[in-house]
């Protein structure tokens, strides 16, 4: 073993000869432990939100999106989407049509989307899995149904019990609001269904309607502003993207589902890394006081370097003594608050200490994931940042420690 290496250990398993530098050392392990723990505990909470908001969109969004690029509208007949339909790794080919429409029920208004669907995208979704009222309908046979976001329900005063219709209402092509003529083209659509997804984009703003009167409303034939796809299971939908979008050309835009939502996924993402970066500061500042504590046990073992360079022990190994004595600090301490973060994390999963204040939200307890990415930074950022508190004092040792050097 070492010298230098086996010199910091017995250093850091026996007392100082000054209480002060035992207080200090231990002050210093304290402040290691706890922010590597706030590290891995929000940290983890924020890889759960994660989890959990790419689940809700899970429930609406497809796998792939196809629009095109320019205009709203395109056909769906073309060869090169005919293909796709027909191709094997492909489990569900769904038209969509969507609009921006103005809804009424009772007096009240609202303004959403509706979404024009097959009933291929009901199996496609998991809709039914955050079903809040009613059952997954766009017809039986003699009448249209619609679905609803919670959101929308609420605006409207709507529920899936009522016997009258909500109003739908699109503008016609062409027809200025002052004209003469009605111009807005109108269905009347009972509700079957309401779902609530748990995102404010999703609930607020969607009501599923069938194709047919989607296209109806629009003036549409057989044209659509979208193809959403399911995949079999076990396809990479990264590789199968860039294949579709090979195969459609620039005329298309093939979108997966962090791109559908990019903009949300940027500004997570940069909330994740000021997290890690405040929290990064913690434990620097925390390190102070494992810079203290490596000045102090260097001043209460003065007699000991003059020995040691007596002994003809060099600089650069004495140096050594109390890089490895800090070292040392960082890692036991990184190790145990790592320990207890994943702890806290491990309880919290399964028996949910913390909870929402309100039933507002769509689960009760916060979601926590544990990935062994973020535990790895933790331990190479604390780490690295005891390395560099327990150099400093080192590197600039006064002279007079090694008088002795050349004696």
């Amino acid at each position: 073993m070492q010298v230098s290496f086996y010199i910091a250990r017995r250093y850091f398993r026996t007392k100082k000869t000054r209480n002060v530098v035992n207080i200090i050392s231990g002050v210093a392990m304290v402040g290691v432990i706890v922010g590597t723990m706030a590290l891995v505990v929000v940290l983890s909470i924020f890889n759960g939100f994660d989890v959990l908001i790419k689940s809700f969109f899970s429930f609406f969004d497809p796998q792939i999106k196809i629009t095109a690029v320019e205009g709203k509208q395109f056909d769906p007949s073309a060869e090169a989407l005919q293909q796709l339909r027909n191709d094997e790794s492909v489990i569900h080919f769904c038209e969509v049509v969507e609009e921006i429409a103005h809804f009424q029920f009772e007096g009240r208004q609202f303004i959403a989307r509706i979404k024009g669907v097959e009933d291929e995208f009901l199996e496609m979704s998991n809709l039914g899995e955050v079903l809040y009222d009613g059952d997954l309908l766009l017809n039986d046979g003699n009448f249209d149904y619609a679905i609803i976001g919670r959101g929308v329900a609420y605006n409207l005063g709507a529920a899936t019990n009522f016997v009258r219709p909500v109003s739908i209402s699109v503008p016609k092509k062409g027809v200025g609001l002052s004209s003469f003529s009605n111009p807005f083209r109108q269905k009347h659509v009972f509700l079957s269904g309401i779902y609530a997804v748990g995102q404010q984009e999703v609930d607020n703003q969607y009501a599923l309607v069938p194709i047919g009167m989607a296209r109806e409303l629009l003036d549409l034939k057989n044209e659509v502003t979208a193809i959403e796809l399911g995949l079999a299971k076990g396809v990479d939908s990264n590789k199968f993207q860039k294949k579709v979008q090979k195969l459609l050309g620039t005329e298309f835009r093939v979108q997966n589902r962090y791109q559908q939502h990019e903009q949300y996924y940027r500004v997570a993402e940069s909330e994740r890394f000021f997290i890690y970066l405040i929290l990064s500061f913690i434990v620097i500042i925390a390190s102070f006081n494992l810079a203290s504590s490596i000045a102090m046990l260097i001043l209460d073992k003065k007699k000991d370097i003059h020995t040691l360079l007596s002994l003809g022990m060099t600089r650069k190994k004495v140096s050594r003594i109390f890089l490895y004595e800090g070292m040392l600090v960082s890692v036991l301490g990184a190790a145990i608050g790592m320990a207890l973060g994943v702890l806290i994390c491990m309880g919290q999963i399964h028996f949910g200490w913390l909870k929402f204040p309100t039933m507002s939200f769509a689960v009760e307890n916060y979601p926590v994931e544990i990935r062994m990415g973020s535990l790895f930074l933790i331990a190479f950022t604390v780490i690295v940042i005891g390395a560099v508190a327990s150099w400093l004092p080192v590197r600039f040792l006064p002279e007079s420690f090694f008088e002795h050097e050349n004696n």
